[in-house]
């Protein structure tokens, strides 16, 4: 091989080379995940759980508490409410109107005002965060030991799963079956077990 082919072929190699370096990066195709339509799914169906035990519990049960100076069941529901009003808010969501945070937990035990309240309390939460934008998370805000408007999401609903829990042993330990195991074991044609005596 000559000098002059050796040559142009270290040109063609260098030319190539450097071409590659100076090409673009090929767009990033990975999805972006769905933070806030995951959140919204998440907050429906802690409301469905919620509201159906909110109508099981018998009205006189809830003013129940299992110890002095612990929430009574209507105050669990309450609070959550209140979370789901205030946080969104906090979030960036227009206030709902009339809602304010002061006393609200021991505001009514009403039953049906109390379901209706947690019901509009979801529904508000799951417009207000839906409709945040992803940049939208990123904002930074300072509420307790959250710093951007996308921890306050995730706080709205795992305070929501949180409060369920407990509600859910409220229940139990008033004798009442949440309502979607009681569906799954008559799917499965299990007799539920015998109601618990309430406990003092």
């Amino acid at each position: 091989m000559n000098r002059s082919l050796v040559s142009m072929c270290v040109l063609a190699m260098a030319w190539s080379v450097g071409a590659f370096a100076q090409a673009p990066p090929s767009a990033d195709k990975t999805a972006c995940y769905a933070f806030r339509q995951r959140a919204v799914v998440e907050l429906k169906e802690v409301q469905q759980e919620i509201i159906s035990l909110a109508e099981a519990m018998p009205a006189e049960k809830y003013t129940w508490r299992p110890a002095e100076g612990v929430r009574s069941v209507s105050e669990v529901y309450l609070h959550m409410a209140a979370a789901n009003f205030g946080l969104t808010a906090l979030a960036g969501a227009p206030p709902s109107p009339g809602f304010a945070f002061q006393g609200y937990e021991k505001s009514t035990t009403d039953k049906a005002q109390i379901i209706d309240r947690l019901t509009r309390s979801f529904e508000y939460a799951e417009n207000g965060i839906g409709n945040l934008s992803d940049a939208d998370l990123l904002k930074p805000l300072k509420f307790q030991q959250f710093t951007s408007v996308g921890d306050i999401v995730l706080h709205i609903v795992a305070h929501a799963h949180e409060h369920l829990g407990q509600s859910i042993a409220y229940a139990r330990m008033n004798g009442v079956v949440p309502p979607w195991t009681a569906a799954q074991q008559q799917r499965r044609g299990q007799s539920s077990p015998a109601p618990r005596p309430p406990q003092n």
